[in-house]
């Protein structure tokens, strides 16, 4: 299970815009890791594509010039890796400058399950079966999605609360 920040603006009456809610996906992002510039400039995060950039280009001149070609390739892999890492926190950010609050932290399978989670929570019931069928006892976390509160979101202690 993957966990789910949930991020929406405010409307001009200061209630949450929910049409307009964002749910970043907390974790590794392989894009990013394979190619981070391209990756960034879509998300439109100039600043830290620009930094990559700039960090990617300073190496490898240097590891060339010095004749560490190898070395510099081991370190633009690591600020490839720490791309990966970190992408997500950085979209989180750049959604808070733009006046996003952040909602709830929701674990789930996937973008569609967190979805359900957030807008219906406890009251989104399964259509029950025509036919009864054998109860089968699921782990506690596939019983249902509940938001979590806490807990460590990134490589940074940053709390995910509601």
């Amino acid at each position: 299970m993957a966990s789910f920040i949930v991020l929406t603006p405010q409307l001009r009456n200061g209630l949450p815009d929910e049409d307009r809610a964002v749910f970043i996906r907390d974790g590794f992002i392989w894009l990013a890791f394979i190619f981070p510039v391209p990756w960034l400039l879509l998300q439109r995060l100039w600043l830290e594509a620009g930094l990559v950039l700039a960090a990617t280009i300073a190496v490898s001149l240097i590891g060339s010039y010095t004749g560490h070609a190898d070395m510099a390739a081991i370190i633009t892999a690591l600020l490839s890796l720490l791309v990966g890492l970190e992408a997500s926190r950085w979209r989180h950010a750049k959604l808070e400058r733009k006046g996003f609050e952040q909602r709830a932290v929701v674990d789930a399978a996937n973008a569609g399950d967190a979805e359900i989670a957030y807008f219906y929570g406890d009251d989104f019931v399964a259509e029950q079966p025509s036919e009864p069928t054998a109860r089968v006892d699921m782990p506690a976390q596939a019983r249902g999605f509940k938001p979590v509160v806490g807990g460590m979101v990134g490589l940074v202690s940053h709390r995910g609360e509601n």
